[in-house]
C-alpha cells in the first residue's frame, strides 16, 4: 500500500538502536545511533507501491547483524526482521621464499583485507592439504583480517605448491602458486643479487664522491674570485663606452661617451626603438656573446646608481622591473643608502666603507658576473647564470642631487692587457 504518509523506521536488534527514521515525507535522524550518522540514505522512488529501501554507505564490518523494518500509521502497523551479513574478499595472497636450513625452504603466505575471518590452506600439486608450521590471523584497524601462514618444503621436491585463502560466506577463494624448481633457482643465484646490490652501492658512492669533489672545486673557484679575482679579471679589461642611441631623454652622455649624469631637462632626442622611454638609463656600445670582459666605473659621491649588465633583447618601452629574473644582473646603491644585489629576492650587502670605483667582470662561458671594490681589491658579489643571449653593460646614474645637479658615473680608462688564450672551467 502507499506509504508516503507512514512512519518508516529501521532498528538494530543487537545492539538495539535506531538506524534511520522517515516521517511526514522527511528524514528524521535526531535519535539515530552515532555510528550511522552520515552513512544512511532513504530510497523512496517506489513508496507509493509500499516499496522502500535503506542504503548504508560506506559499509563497515560492524554493520552485520539483525535489523527490523517498521511501517506505521494511525490505522496500520507491520514489521519485518532480517539478517545482514557483511563480507569482504581480500587481496590475492603473496608467497615469500626464504632459505631455511640446508635441507629446507621456508614459504610464507600473506593476505589482507578479508571479512569475516577467512580460511587459509596450503595445497600440493594434487590438491591435497599440507600442514603449515605456523599460522596467525590478526584484526587490522579497519576491522579486516590479515592472515599469515608458513610452510616448510624439502629442497628435494620439485612440485608446485599453492596457498589458498577462502571467504566462507561467499565461497570465494583466491590462490597463488609457486614452483619449487623456480624457488631453488632463485636460492642458487642469491649471491648474484647480493653482488648486484654491492655494485650499485659502489656506483652510488662514487657518484657522491664526484659531487663532493665538484662542490669543493666550486668553493675553490669562489675563493679565487674573492682573493685573486680582481687581479685575474683585470687581464680582460675592455674599452667600454656608452651608446647615446639607447639613452633615456634625461641622462646626459658625455662627448667622450665615457660618462653619464642625470640631467634636470628632458632632452629632445630623435625617437628610435633602441631608446629607453621609461627606465632612466643608458647601455654600453659593446655587445658580449662570448669570452671574458672587465671594466671599471667611478661612482664616487653618486646617489642611487645601478651598474651591471643586461640582455641586449630587453624591451625598452614601458615600465621595466630591474631584476635578475627579467634579464638584469646589477649592483645598486639604493634610496635608503644601502648596497644591494638586485636578485630575486634582493640581497643586502654589508659594505663598511662607501664604494668609489667598482670593477665589473663578465665570464660568459662560466655564467658569472662579479663585482669588485677596486679601492681595496675585494670581492663584493657574484651572480651565477647560464647565459644564452647577447649582453650589454648597463648604467643608471641616479636622481638629481639636492643642488639640482646629477652626479656623474664615469667609466675608468684601463690599459687592455694581453688576454690569455685559455678558458676557465664553469663549475
Amino acid at each position: 500500500m502507499d506509504a508516503q504518509n507512514m512512519v518508516v523506521r529501521w532498528y538494530r536488534n543487537d545492539p538495539f538502536g535506531l538506524v534511520h527514521r522517515y516521517s511526514t515525507s522527511q528524514n528524521d535522524t535526531e535519535e539515530q545511533r552515532p555510528e550511522y550518522q552520515g552513512r544512511t540514505e532513504f530510497l523512496k522512488e517506489n513508496i507509493i507501491r509500499g516499496h522502500v529501501a535503506l542504503r548504508i554507505h560506506p559499509i563497515q564490518p560492524s554493520d552485520g547483524g539483525e535489523y527490523a523494518c517498521f511501517f506505521e500509521n494511525s490505522t496500520y502497523y507491520n514489521e519485518a526482521t532480517f539478517q545482514v551479513l557483511v563480507t569482504v574478499s581480500g587481496m590475492a595472497p603473496h608467497i615469500h621464499i626464504e632459505s631455511g636450513n640446508r635441507r629446507d625452504i621456508k614459504l610464507t603466505c600473506t593476505s589482507a583485507g578479508w571479512y569475516p575471518e577467512p580460511e587459509l590452506q596450503w595445497r600440493d600439486h594434487q590438491g591435497l592439504n599440507l600442514a603449515p608450521v605456523s599460522e596467525t590471523k590478526t584484526v587490522e584497524e579497519n576491522g579486516m583480517f590479515h592472515v599469515k601462514s608458513s610452510l616448510t618444503v624439502d629442497k628435494s621436491s620439485t612440485a608446485n605448491v599453492s596457498c589458498v585463502v577462502r571467504n566462507l560466506i561467499l565461497n570465494v577463494e583466491k590462490e597463488v602458486h609457486v614452483s619449487m624448481a623456480d624457488a631453488l633457482f632463485l636460492e642458487d643465484y642469491t649471491w648474484i643479487v647480493w653482488l648486484a646490490v654491492i655494485l650499485i652501492f659502489l656506483a652510488i658512492s662514487a657518484a657522491i664522491c664526484l659531487l663532493i669533489l665538484r662542490a669543493r672545486k666550486a668553493k675553490e673557484w669562489i675563493k679565487l674570485l674573492e682573493k685573486d679575482g680582481m687581479e685575474f679579471a683585470r687581464k680582460y679589461a675592455e674599452n667600454v663606452t656608452l651608446d647615446p642611441d639607447t639613452a633615456h631623454p634625461y641622462p646626459q652622455v658625455g662627448e667622450d661617451k665615457r660618462s653619464v649624469k642625470r640631467g634636470d631637462i628632458l632632452q629632445e632626442l630623435p625617437k628610435n626603438k633602441q631608446q629607453f622611454d621609461d627606465l632612466v638609463c643608458v647601455l654600453g656600445q659593446q655587445i658580449f656573446s662570448k669570452g671574458k670582459h672587465y671594466w671599471e666605473v667611478n661612482v664616487k659621491n653618486t646617489m642611487q646608481w645601478t651598474l651591471g649588465i643586461c640582455k641586449n633583447s630587453i624591451c625598452r618601452q614601458g615600465e621595466i622591473m630591474v631584476s635578475s629574473e627579467t634579464g638584469f644582473w646589477t649592483l645598486c646603491l639604493s634610496r635608503s643608502n644601502n648596497y644591494q644585489a638586485l636578485a630575486n629576492p634582493r640581497v643586502i650587502l654589508h659594505i663598511e666603507e662607501p664604494l668609489e670605483i667598482i670593477g665589473i667582470f663578465l665570464d660568459y662561458e662560466a655564467g658569472s658576473v662579479s663585482f669588485y671594490n677596486v679601492t681595496n681589491k675585494s670581492h663584493i658579489y657574484t651572480y651565477k647564470q647560464c647565459f644564452t643571449e647577447a649582453l650589454r653593460p648597463y648604467f643608471y646614474p641616479g636622481p638629481l642631487s639636492s643642488d639640482q645637479h646629477g652626479h656623474t658615473l664615469t667609466i675608468e680608462h684601463l690599459s687592455c692587457l694581453e688576454k690569455p688564450g685559455r678558458k676557465c672551467l664553469c663549475y
